[in-house]
């Protein structure tokens, strides 16, 4: 099993990297790191919400295609097939921005769509 340091720095190193697999483990620890640093962005908006708010957005475009790449890696490691990105984590993601202006069926879809995503990133590799 990775350390924290380990698993987080792989999430980094392994910025376009579409073809391999992520273990449990890295994709958890990215995970861990990656919402320490939202929560250290969401303290910095509270402070003053206009820099909170571009830090924010910085971040965000920073980490789209690392997310997708290790959802795509994971994906591929539990078995499933990485187009399944698209529907669990990629729709979900853009709805968030949308989702007081959608009807309340749109709401729970995408509840559930974020729901899935977490159930089949917690699930254990599959041998080949």
């Amino acid at each position: 099993m990775l350390s924290f340091i380990e698993g987080f720095s792989m999430y980094w190193t392994r910025y376009f990297d579409f073809k391999g697999r992520s273990t449990r483990s890295e994709f958890w620890w990215s995970f861990l790191g990656l919402t320490l640093i939202t929560g250290a962005i969401a303290g910095i908006e509270k402070i003053d919400s206009r820099v909170g708010l571009l830090i924010y957005l910085i971040f965000s475009i920073i980490t789209v295609i690392p997310n997708i790449s290790q959802y795509v890696r994971r994906f591929r490691d539990i078995g499933i097939s990485p187009y399944w990105v698209i529907i669990t984590f990629i729709i979900p993601s853009l709805l968030v921005y949308t989702i007081k202006h959608l009807p309340w069926y749109l709401q729970v879809l995408d509840i559930l769509l974020i729901l899935s995503d977490i159930v089949l990133s917690v699930l254990p590799s599959k041998e080949d």
